[in-house]
């Protein structure tokens, strides 16, 4: 049990330090992309998946894959429970741009200029947690979430092995990810003075290529630790494992063993994680210039609360979150998962649009606040 805690922390903490130093933890950063106007965050999750792909198909074709565990677990389909999960994902996407993982490197960090929001959203993380464990059974009951659960994959589907496969599907992503890159903008925020030195470059914000590449890379160290790297279901073994500590158990984790203390533990290193790389990093130019104060927004926490609640609730229903049903799930091929990201991405997409046009948010502000202070 103590390996099983000490490499999910580990893992945790490595994944949050990438989220947070390529910048996903930013608002404005995730509202740039969901408004197709600032596609680092966009490009950083695609390298993360052709480079996991890639990974997979070659350990696959040399044979190594399972002498060295690193064949990939596929999440069985739910049925409508992806379409469903989906739009209650994309929704609190659309409107925090925060996910699970985000949510707890975010609270890690600098976190805006709001105070509280972080943790506003990992307590909506809890409340969606135990809604979705109160509704389980119904919603299996009523066809929402499918009650026979199975892998349905694509190279299954196509009757391609699944090596063979994965090589192409992950060169295809990244010569997508390349093409988006020169054809689309990315914002800029400057440094608080010229990097010049190898530090300069670790301390300053990531680029998009090696934090995809290094995060890919963690989805398949992960699969050899015999976990997977997805937060909605870290953030579900961690409420189980504090459920059991206290005497209760949620039918949604009836058995705390190896597996499930190796998830919480990776949802608890990501905080730790995004702290550490919040400390470490240089500051904007103009944060270094300017004091944003901190401010009490109890509508904006009701917010981040809300958010978090059915974000997690849509997580549990579908199947994943950003990097559990996305990141760590396209490279296994898994037609749930295409399903379930498919819906939350375009969802949120029409929803921060929505919200733009109808002046619920202001882009070119918002990126102002976020040279400003790390939001």
């Amino acid at each position: 049990m103590f390996t099983a805690v000490a490499t999910g922390l580990l893992m945790g903490m490595a994944f949050g330090a990438v989220l947070y130093k390529v910048g996903a933890t930013r608002y404005s950063r995730v509202m740039g992309m969901l408004t197709l106007r600032d596609t680092k965050i966009m490009k950083f999750a695609f390298m993360a998946i052709a480079t996991a792909s890639v990974l997979y198909g070659l350990f696959g074709v040399f044979g190594v894959a399972e002498d060295w565990g690193v064949v990939p677990r596929v999440m069985p389909y739910l049925g409508p429970a992806h379409l469903v999960g989906g739009l209650f994902f994309g929704l609190a996407m659309g409107t925090t741009g925060l996910c699970p993982g985000t949510c707890v490197a975010r609270t890690g960090g600098r976190a805006g200029d709001t105070k509280f929001t972080g943790w506003a959203s990992v307590l909506g993380l809890l409340v969606g947690i135990l809604l979705y464990n109160g509704l389980k059974g119904w919603l299996v009951e009523v066809g929402v979430i499918a009650g026979q659960q199975k892998p349905v994959t694509l190279y299954g589907w196509l009757g391609i092995p699944y090596e063979a496969l994965a090589l192409v599907f992950g060169a295809a992503v990244m010569l997508i990810t390349f093409a988006v890159d020169r054809a689309t903008p990315e914002k800029s925020y400057a440094p608080v003075h010229e990097r010049k030195t190898l530090l300069d470059w670790v301390r300053g914000e990531w680029s998009w290529a090696w934090s995809g590449a290094i995060a890919g890379t963690l989805v398949v160290w992960a699969s050899a630790q015999d976990g997977y790297l997805g937060f909605s279901g870290a953030a579900l073994a961690a409420v189980g494992w504090a459920a059991d500590a206290l005497g209760f158990t949620l039918e949604s984790v009836p058995v705390i063993n190896e597996s499930i203390a190796w998830r919480a533990a990776l949802l608890v290193g990501v905080l730790p994680g995004g702290f550490v790389a919040s400390l470490v990093s240089l500051k904007s130019e103009a944060a270094a210039h300017a004091t944003v104060q901190k401010h009490w927004d109890g509508k904006a926490l009701a917010r981040y609360f809300g958010a978090g609640t059915s974000m997690a609730f849509g997580a549990m229903v579908g199947g994943g979150c950003t990097t559990g049903a996305f990141i760590a799930a396209w490279p296994t091929l898994s037609v749930g998962s295409f399903l379930m990201a498919g819906t939350f991405f375009v969802v949120s997409v029409v929803v921060s649009n929505a919200r733009m046009l109808t002046h619920r948010f202001d882009l070119p502000q918002v990126q102002l606040v976020g040279d400003k202070v790390y939001d």
